[in-house]
């Protein structure tokens, strides 16, 4: 508990960010990780592989983009910065040890973004409508990595907007169908090799067992289980799995 306070207390992190709670989530993950290490190093393996695959489909080695990079658990940078002129990282919050691994690799940039062009509106308790990060409309990316953020991008906002108490279930659900398919959307027009790893099945709860709900998504290259929790990290008597998949998207 120790270690997770300061980091919590160390890590640079945008307010927005920190408001949303999306730091909390960040050193929430690394001790789960720590905890479950083995648990999950398939996981992580099969992600880690997709992604150098990916790689050697590239036409270029100009720029790799990875939305939702993390604590980098699942994503060889090394090889990526060997690999591309510029790696760029994006995501809410960007952990010491990243910081410390991007600053011995030249090229690899690190961006503070809001993947989902929400958090502005839902802070102020409105609803907004998602768009596409701004920050990126430029960047050509040779490869681009959604890494296993997709099913996550709405969750925050949504609790946010719950506990605001202005809005019903069916523009709840709206809110949270409409964010998965701009990203999806987003990623498809986007230049270059698009990798999405994603859960694609979870146990049933609040929101059902769907992680996607309203999207169409192209045959899998690959799907797997992935053991987020195993007993007795939540149950005692059972462990929780994911169904994550690997997708090739097209325009």
């Amino acid at each position: 508990m120790l270690a997770e306070a300061l980091e919590h207390l160390l890590t640079p992190c945008p307010a927005p960010a920190r408001r949303m709670g999306l730091l909390r989530e960040s050193v929430a993950i690394g001790a789960r990780h720590r905890r479950c290490r083995e648990a999950w190093r398939p996981h992580l393996e099969r992600c880690r592989a997709h992604i150098l695959q990916a790689a050697d489909a590239c036409q270029g080695g100009g720029t790799a983009l990875v939305l939702g990079s993390g604590r980098l658990l699942d994503i060889p940078l090394e090889e990526l910065a060997a690999r591309f002129r510029r790696v760029v990282l994006a995501d809410a919050v960007h952990p010491l040890n990243v910081r410390w691994r991007a600053r011995s690799l030249p090229g690899v940039r690190l961006d503070a973004v809001d993947l989902t062009g929400t958090w502005q509106e839902v802070l102020q308790g409105r609803l907004p409508r998602p768009a596409d990060p701004a920050l990126y409309r430029d960047l050509s990316p040779d490869l681009t990595v959604s890494a296993n953020c997709l099913s996550q991008l709405p969750l925050a906002p949504l609790a946010r907007l719950e506990a605001a108490g202005r809005y019903d279930a069916d523009e709840l659900e709206a809110f949270h169908r409409a964010v998965l398919a701009a990203h999806l959307d987003w990623l498809r027009t986007l230049p270059g090799v698009r990798l999405l790893l994603t859960d694609t099945a979870w146990p049933p709860g609040p929101r059902g067992d769907d992680p996607l709900p309203g999207l169409q998504l192209p045959p899998p290259l690959d799907a797997w289980d992935w053991t987020v929790a195993p007993r007795p990290e939540i149950h005692a008597d059972r462990d929780v799995t994911h169904r994550v998949a690997a997708f090739l998207l097209r325009g």
